[in-house]
């Protein structure tokens, strides 16, 4: 009788596969070269992944994994200065030599999903989520949906070019005072008062 699969075991793996990722690319990923650079069997990869597509799986919700200690902290539900504060904290967990191949392994994956047959949808889904989240931030602090939808898109969509903007610089400094002028620019959106009479 087979043992069952270690979900611990399978853990330390993906943090070991994220690393070897860090010098390497999805699309060159096969069994074989990332049994040899982690020096394992690639027996040992297929029963804790199964198959490729399963791995690279697993591999995109490993990367996705770097945010989820900032929201167990707690996202500020009030507050304009809280939430840029927290926000700004976020952005951050991607601005180092990590982070900044994490977030270009997660765009590759985004970038394959536009063709391939069986989309994984993960860079859609986060996308979505923090879309989702500042919308409803938004209309919990009285903008009205439609208004919300439309900021937080534009918002949302800055941040991840700013992401993009790293990854191809790595200009961290550059970066993060980007992010402080669209901080600065959404606080400014929602307190001027024009804001209550455009809606």
């Amino acid at each position: 009788m087979a043992r069952p699969p270690r979900p611990e075991r399978k853990q330390e793996l993906l943090e070991q596969i994220l690393d070897y990722l860090l010098d390497s690319t999805l699309a060159d990923l096969t069994f074989r070269r990332l049994a040899e650079g982690l020096g394992i069997s690639s027996y040992v990869l297929v029963y804790h992944f199964g198959n490729r597509d399963q791995l690279v799986g697993e591999i995109i919700r490993g990367i996705a994994q770097r945010f989820q200690s900032i929201e167990a902290d707690g996202i500020p539900r009030t507050g304009r200065a809280d939430l840029v504060a927290w926000a700004r904290r976020a952005f951050e967990l991607s601005l180092d030599h990590r982070g900044r191949h994490l977030q270009r392994l997660e765009f590759e994956a985004s970038v394959q999903d536009v063709v391939a047959e069986n989309p994984r949808r993960a860079g859609v889904d986060a996308y979505e989520h923090w879309r989702a989240f500042l919308a409803g931030w938004l209309v919990s602090q009285g903008v009205p949906a439609a208004q919300a939808a439309s900021i937080a898109r534009t918002y949302v969509g800055a941040i991840m070019g700013l992401l993009y903007d790293f990854v191809i610089t790595g200009e961290r400094r550059a970066v993060l005072e980007s992010f402080d002028l669209i901080a600065v620019a959404f606080v400014q959106q929602l307190s001027a008062p024009a804001r209550s009479a455009a809606s």
